[in-house]
């Protein structure tokens, strides 16, 4: 029993001990506070800044040229490609309105331009001839109950209700007014009606023949106005909100390459396109000459204003799927990359920062893409992957793209050009590139679409060696 007890008050002992170990490091009840370290701006910044230092003899060879950060009002042009298409207001169908058979046709091909009111085919019809027939019919009883009734009876005849009804008969039959009274006045029955076009514009189809017999509602000619045509241009989503109602299109396309028209924005579409990431806008221009056809392509800039802020050489800008960047000179040969963000682009080659530089700060307008490739060894590289310098390990040297001329220099003999990814030989990016020849640069315009080859040449550059306006 004494061994028992013993156990017993051993027991007691340790589950005291356990109670007072559990109240001893027990949680506190009292509120803690955790301070968490917000990155500054500046903090943000310096993490994604990359550091590439060259020697002078790279410089030299990479022709590497800094400008100035400076304050500049910008036009705040959008530059979009676009198709010229036929208005549909101005569309018009010409259908029988009855069973018949065309006697005649006036207009035997399309593309042949009618006037309003000129003759378009010559119609028999059954139905029409009886329509007819049974307004000069009730004309003539008219007359016969006038002779015979009295005075009195000379109001409200029944026949006045017959005709006018036999007049609207007609009218919906497509006669016009006028043949209508003729109908009347001479009271003879014409075999055909004679047809003529509602309304002036190109014949575009033509569906039947001469002989062809045709139900009510079948179409003999498609008509359309093309005084007046429209041009509808996809607008990267991006651009969109600077887009508005009344905003002038001007438009160049390659038939006229010397003309610019224009016009106003008159519908923006409430849809995206998901394949594209565009959105469909159209403009309305007034087609004197008829210069402008439906299917004609054309390049066009949307003026929505101008912005002032500071900007920087359009060819200062390397693009990449992480963002856009710019390499800013630290001096000493010294270059780090910032991150920017963007704003609308200039005619005349200049786009406006609106955040990550400073003013008076200098930047590469020229061999940014020889810094990033310099820079691709680092880990931190904020522009990981655009490794320009594997054209050569893959076996190209060369690739077509097309693009958009963003700035022509004649002294440098360069052209800037916004392009896509070239596979194997360039990442998709905004970058100066020297021509191979001086007569390429009076080939294009600023702004324009083009067709072109980059080559890697010996010095390990890249030369534009082909080019074409689209």
């Amino acid at each position: 029993m004494n061994k028992q007890v013993k156990w017993l008050f051993a027991l007691l002992g340790i589950a005291v001990v356990g109670v007072a170990a559990l109240l001893y490091f027990r949680p506190s009840t009292q509120k803690t506070t955790w301070s968490v370290s917000t990155p500054t701006a500046t903090s943000l910044e310096a993490q994604k800044v990359a550091t590439v230092q060259l020697s002078n003899l790279s410089v030299v060879r990479a022709n590497i040229a800094v400008a100035t950060v400076e304050k500049r009002s910008v036009e705040n042009t959008i530059s979009a490609i676009g198709l010229i298409v036929a208005p549909e207001t101005g569309e018009r169908t010409i259908a029988a309105r009855a069973r018949g058979r065309i006697e005649k046709l006036f207009v035997n091909a399309t593309g042949t331009y009618v006037k309003q009111g000129e003759p378009l085919f010559d119609f028999y019809s059954p139905e029409i001839l009886n329509a007819e027939q049974e307004l000069l019919i009730a004309e003539r009883e008219k007359r016969d109950n006038e002779i015979m009734a009295s005075p009195a009876m000379h109001h409200g005849h029944p026949n006045t209700g017959l005709i006018e009804v036999g007049r609207k008969r007609l009218a919906l039959y497509g006669l016009t007014s006028e043949h209508i009274r003729a109908l009347e006045t001479n009271g003879e029955l014409t075999n055909v009606v004679r047809v003529t076009s509602p309304a002036s514009g190109l014949v575009v189809q033509k569906q039947t023949q001469e002989g062809a017999y045709v139900d009510e509602g079948t179409t003999i000619f498609q008509l359309v106005d093309l005084s007046t045509v429209w041009a509808e241009v996809d607008v990267q989503e991006t651009d969109i909100s600077s887009v508005k109602l009344g905003q002038t299109v001007t438009i160049q396309s390659n038939a006229y390459p010397n003309l610019h028209f224009s016009g106003p924005i008159i519908f923006i579409s409430p849809m995206e396109d998901q394949a594209s990431r565009t959105v469909r806008v159209r403009a309305s221009f007034n087609n004197t000459g008829y210069k402008l056809r439906p299917g004609m392509t054309f390049t066009a800039q949307i003026n929505s204003g101008s912005e002032s802020a500071l900007a920087v050489p359009t060819s200062a800008v390397v693009r990449s799927g992480t963002g856009d960047f710019v390499w800013v000179h630290d001096g000493d040969n010294v270059f780090l990359s910032h991150q920017v963000t963007l704003g609308p682009s200039s005619g005349d080659g200049f786009t406006l920062i609106r955040s990550g530089l400073k003013g008076g700060e200098a930047v590469a307008v020229q061999g940014a893409f020889m810094l990033d490739a310099e820079h691709q060894i680092s880990e931190n590289n904020p522009m990981a992957g655009m490794d320009m310098s594997k054209g050569s390990e893959s076996g190209k040297s060369s690739g077509e793209s097309t693009g958009l001329v963003r700035g022509i220099d004649k002294q440098k003999q360069t052209i800037t050009l916004d392009h896509g990814n070239i596979p194997g030989v360039m990442a998709a990016m905004t970058m100066a590139y020297r021509a191979s020849s001086a007569a390429m640069l009076e080939k294009v315009k600023v702004n324009a679409s083009v067709r072109f080859t980059l080559t890697r040449v010996s010095d390990g550059q890249y030369e534009i060696t082909d080019i074409e306006a689209q």
